[in-house]
């Protein structure tokens, strides 16, 4: 499903430890991995008239051709072709324009650390590529960033779709995300967890005869969604809960055990949310599972 994918390379601390669990796309049928390390303009040395100079830009992209040789490895040691690329640029900008152009199918991205505020991707690459971008995003997580032990990491690594977490709020996103997951059937999923969380805020405001109606109507719509999967060959099962849902998808997330989480956004901006959307843009936050999130129309 995922041929093409494009990897922003930074040559950061577990950069290429992510990029030896990306290589396990390969199951899924990708075939070519395209390496890419943007030179930020903001950081290059600054003439007050005449901008940066030649000289800093060729003294950093060859040191960026003798640092990617060690990713081109891991990726040719996999069996898959690599390709390599360094722009000079806005870094986001640089990769939308780069993935456009080589027509990939998903965008891999995320920072390896949170900050001392305890975030990571405010303000960063990451989430300016899924705000202005509209290819999928996978969010890779490493053990380190969370204190998750190596084994799981290398469970999620080795079985990226092993056992899937969808959340849905019953919107037309949500729907949207849920003909994406039904693609990824040949992706070795042994489960799927489809999950909604009731919003414990507005149910306190329900007579308790009016929350059994709205209980019994979720009830019915995942068990929908439930047979829907299962008539595509999916073996699913559901999850309800009441309470916050930016933090009880997390939760159920771990409950689960899940090795990806799929879930979709279209914010662009805060007036349709903080950000590209609260809960989305939470669980792509603070959860310690790998995301694919799918941008939506």
């Amino acid at each position: 499903m995922y041929k093409k994918i494009l990897y922003p390379i930074k040559f950061e601390e577990f950069s290429l430890n992510i990029l030896s669990c990306v290589v396990n796309f390969k199951k899924i049928g990708t075939t070519e991995i395209i390496l890419l390390h943007v030179i930020d303009v903001s950081k290059l040395p600054m003439d007050k008239y005449e901008g940066y100079s030649e000289a800093d830009v060729k003294r950093w992209t060859e040191i960026a051709k003798i640092k990617m040789i060690d990713a081109e490895n891991i990726i040719k040691n996999a069996g898959l072709k690599a390709k390599s690329r360094i722009e000079v640029g806005v870094p986001y900008r640089e990769i939308l324009r780069v993935a456009k152009e080589e027509d990939v199918s998903l965008i891999v991205s995320g920072r390896q650390k949170r900050s001392i505020l305890g975030e990571i991707f405010i303000g960063s690459n990451t989430d300016k590529i899924i705000r202005y971008g509209n290819i999928p995003v996978y969010i890779p997580k490493y053990p380190a960033m969370f204190d998750v032990d190596k084994e799981a990491c290398e469970r999620f690594c080795e079985r990226l779709f092993k056992k899937v977490l969808y959340p849905t709020d019953w919107s037309d996103c949500a729907r949207e995300t849920l003909q994406h997951l039904k693609e990824l059937k040949g992706t070795g999923i042994d489960e799927i967890v489809v999950a909604h969380v009731m919003n414990e805020d507005a149910m306190r405001l329900q007579s308790p005869e009016k929350f059994r109606e709205f209980e019994r109507i979720d009830k019915e719509k995942l068990e929908a969604v439930k047979k829907e999967l299962g008539k595509e060959g999916l073996i699913a099962k559901t999850r309800l809960d009441v309470g916050n849902p930016r933090s009880n998808l997390i939760r159920i997330a771990r409950e689960e055990d899940v090795s990806l989480i799929v879930i979709g956004s279209h914010g662009k901006g805060y007036v349709q949310g903080i950000l590209w959307g609260s809960v989305s843009r939470n669980v792509v936050e603070y959860s310690d599972r790998p995301v694919l999130l799918i941008k939506c129309e």
